[in-house]
């Protein structure tokens, strides 16, 4: 079906895409990746700022940072972040430079001309600001560290230390000569920028501080935290002048006025409140906002506030009186699920403000907004004749909608905790749906009673599907295992255990013969329906498997990862056909439309890619590299430990390289030297650190060097053994802030070593009473930060007793070093 037809269709978008009120003005279509013909959203937001001329909005979003002019909030232009989320962005004083910052690194912008004009190693930016006078640049971050670069040579000034846990926001005071900072360490600490001093430490926050900002005349600074509480101190003396507590929930931000007589601040409780500052007085609180006001920030003149939300707009406001002057749209939630309509409509969901938003593209109307969720809604699915949406809900609920009408037909009640996923059958009579309460509910469609429950998972059902003649359902869930069930009888058919972490997402082929399941072990699993059998192991993805879905003729499976590609495969040879790459964060949903010929995929990042003409696959001309071992095109890391896992062997095998009968390190080296060449992905070092350590590295060296080896391509493979050496060497051991935080149910505890030594893992509760050890044997030297090294905890004590809300401590002891963070557990 072509594009032009396609998107001619009369469609509804049930989607918290929450896209401009008419689609006649498009949004700009810069940086298109290789393939894409259409992209939705505009990535989800994380940061907005005023320039310092009052002309632009600048809002951060997970795809780059977009640039409004402010005159008629028309999109100027876009720098894009071609791999990571803009978290952090700020404007230098003149106005004439923008700095972003990632996970990644921080870059610094031309606003003149669009050029990338600087380049800042950094990892996980959470805060950037710009001196007074624009000559430095401050960073802050996971890291618990702030850092102080030359803006004009990108070389670091010096570091600030003193934090002992993430660092939420940084500042400048208005004269250049303090930096202030807030920390999930509950301070606020003010620092000499000359020397790097901690000048004071200002106490007194119960809970993680979000942001912090200092008055005009830098003689007052307001601080924010968890507690939904703002203070202002005294920055000569370190003082607590007032405490502000209207807000209910967690505070994000805050913004003096220009003149200094008003603070705004953002909260979860969706509202932006404004404040007298010389009294401490609430003066207004603005409603509209109907998800967490994450950021505000005043224009230059003092009229205007802005104000960003995780309802994906951006709304402006009349300071004086309160009324919402502007509301820019087009940016987006994740995007947790997309599929076609019979007709080939498009359908993306999830909406973090409760609400389902449906529209009509071809008048470019807000058609309905669905109303009734009183939680997060997580899925949304269209049933086969496009007649009817189901949603599924962290309210523990699932709710029937009339397409048409928007009407509210049924609300099913019966799990005991929130939606993970839902399918209708294929018919269309019956739903299933899998909760957090380890179960799967079946439920007719048109009375909405409850046909059976099916019991056996231990954790979540992340992922159901019907067969193609509905009689059997497959799930797949964080116990590791895929359950096939008889839907008549509710019978347990089938236990499928060898994936080794969890089944994030089951798919059925169209002939009914095939299941495929993806899975956070980082692989792809094709299954004989009537025997179990394991028909292939795909691998190639670098991280989880979010999705996967077959082609309409079933030839070809696509998937979605973390890793942020969507891949192609032959499902009869399991054969990689195609990475598609574009999204800037994990790929959580993929759906081919009814002829294949186009492809949707919806990440985190809070767009929709389409891909058109992906499948059928033309052949392509042979040019695979003797080096390229797995055959997908690419040089790198897999190819180099798939060479080392078959040292040795011997006889006709694609890891011997040169030819010569035996594979050895020769081969390599060789392997080693083509890094960087036509076919090689540059990026290898971040895949080593989960997929080696540097005692391999070193005993390959050690041959290498050895051999005597003098060509070119060889030299160039010792080279590139000893920077790997390097890059997978700790300069020290340490204990990294583990991941997610705040977390439920589980979280993973990265670490580094610098020798090898027997390592432990010891977790304490409040009052310091042991809740869990985890003992990790011997752990040679090297990074232990991916999932599939760091140390895991699920929330258990000893007993397997899931533990309460609250913070914990865990230490690492290894041989004579120990060291200890804390962590929050959120229910």
């Amino acid at each position: 079906m072509k594009k032009r037809l396609f998107f001619n269709l009369t469609l509804l978008l049930v989607s918290v895409l929450f896209l401009s009120t008419s689609f006649a003005q498009q949004t700009p279509q810069w940086h298109l990746p290789e393939g894409v013909t259409e992209r939705i959203g505009k990535g989800w937001l994380s940061d907005l700022q005023y320039s310092p001329d009052g002309t632009q909005l600048a809002v951060a979003s997970s795809i780059g940072v977009w640039i409004y002019d402010v005159q008629t909030y028309q999109e100027v232009a876009l720098f894009p972040e071609e791999a990571d989320t803009v978290s952090a962005m700020a404007y230098s004083p003149d106005g004439k430079t923008l700095a972003s910052g990632s996970w990644s690194q921080i870059r610094l912008w031309d606003i003149a001309t669009g050029t990338n004009i600087q380049t800042i190693p950094g990892r996980y930016i959470r805060s950037i600001a710009f001196s007074p006078d624009g000559s430095m640049l401050a960073s802050a971050g996971y890291d618990a560290t702030i850092r102080l670069w030359d803006v004009a040579t990108g070389a670091e000034i010096r570091p600030f230390i003193g934090h002992t846990d993430w660092i939420n926001s940084v500042v400048f005071s208005p004269d250049g000569g303090t930096l202030a900072s807030g920390s999930w360490d509950q301070t606020v600490r003010l620092w000499d920028v000359a020397t790097g001093t901690n000048t004071q430490t200002l106490t007194g926050h119960t809970s993680l501080v979000r942001t912090v900002a200092f008055s005009p005349d830098g003689v007052m600074l307001a601080s924010a935290d968890y507690d939904a509480v703002i203070r202002l101190w005294d920055t000569g003396t370190g003082t607590q002048i007032k405490t502000l507590t209207e807000h209910t929930s967690i505070i994000y931000d805050v913004a003096f006025s220009p003149d200094g007589s008003i603070l705004a601040s953002g909260s979860e409780d969706d509202t932006v409140r404004l404040w007298d500052v010389a009294t401490g007085a609430h003066t207004r609180t603005i409603t509209g906002h109907t998800a967490d006001v994450y950021r505000v920030t005043f224009s230059p003149d003092g009229h205007t506030l802005a104000s960003g939300a995780w309802d994906a707009t951006i709304r402006l406001w009349d300071v004086a009186t309160g009324a919402q002057i502007k509301t820019i749209t087009g940016h987006a939630d994740l995007v947790l699920s997309v599929a076609f309509t019979p007709d080939d409509r498009p359908l993306v969901g999830r909406s973090w403000d409760k609400t389902i938003r449906m529209w009509n593209t071809e008048t470019g109307q807000l058609q309905h907004i669905l109303f009734g969720h009183t939680d997060d809604v997580d899925v949304v699915v269209f049933s086969p004749d496009g007649s009817t949406v189901a949603s599924g809900s962290q309210d523990d609920t699932v709710r029937l909608w009339n397409v048409d009408t928007g009407t509210h037909l049924k609300t099913l009640v019966g799990h005991s905790a929130y939606l993970i996923s839902i399918a209708f059958s294929p018919d269309g009579k019956m739903l299933a749906s899998g909760s957090e309460d380890d179960n799967i509910r079946l439920w007719d469609v048109a009375t909405g009673a409850r046909m059976g429950t099916f019991y056996g998972h231990t954790a979540g059902v992340e992922g159901i599907a019907f067969s193609p003649d509905g009689r059997t359902l497959a799930s797949g869930s964080r116990d590791d295992s895929i359950r096939v069930w008889d839907i008549a009888t509710s019978e347990e058919l089938q236990t499928i255990t060898q994936h080794t972490d969890d089944v994030i997402a089951v798919a059925f082929s169209p002939d009914g013969k095939t299941l495929a399941s993806g899975s956070d072990d980082d692989t792809i699993r094709l299954w004989d329906v009537a025997t179990s059998d394991e028909l292939q192991t795909i691998s190639g993805h670098d991280s989880g498997i979010l999705s996967v879905v077959f082609s309409p003729d079933g030839g070809t499976l696509a998937s979605g990862s973390w890793d942020q590609t969507v891949r192609l495969w032959n499902t009869e040879t399991g054969e990689h056909i195609k990475t598609l790459t574009g999204h800037t964060s994990g790929v959580r949903s993929v759906a081919f439309n009814s002829d294949g010929m186009i492809l949707a995929s919806g990440g985190s990042d809070g767009t929709v890619l389409l891909w058109e003409g992906v499948v059928p696959m033309p052949p392509e001309e042979p040019t695979q590299l003797a080096e390229d071992v797995n055959g997908d095109g690419m040089v790198n890391i897999q190819d180099l430990v798939l060479v080392a896992s078959q040292f040795d062997e011997s006889g006709e095998d694609g890891a011997d390289v040169n030819g010569d009968g035996v594979v050895n390190i020769i081969d390599l080296v060789k392997v080693a030297g083509a890094f960087g060449t036509e076919a090689a992905a540059p990026s290898a070092h971040p895949q080593a650190l989960a997929m080696l350590t540097a005692t391999d590295v070193q005993q390959w060296l050690t041959q290498a060097r050895g051999l005597n080896l003098t060509d070119a391509t060889s030299l160039k493979g010792i080279i590139f053994l000893e920077h790997l050496l390097t890059a997978l060497t700790p300069k020290e051991t340490a204990l990294l802030p583990n991941y997610p935080n705040p977390f439920n149910p589980e979280t993973w505890i990265p670490y580094q070593l610098r020798t090898p030594a027997e390592v432990r893992v010891s977790i304490y509760n409040q009052r310091g009473v042991p809740v869990r050890e985890i003992s990790l044997g011997h752990q040679t030297a090297g990074q232990y930060i991916s999932r599939t090294r760091a140390a895991y905890w699920d929330g258990r004590n000893e007993i397997g007793e899931l533990v309460a809300s609250g913070i914990y401590f865990y230490t690492l002891t290894a041989a004579d070093f120990t060291a200890t963070r804390k962590m929050v557990i959120g229910k």
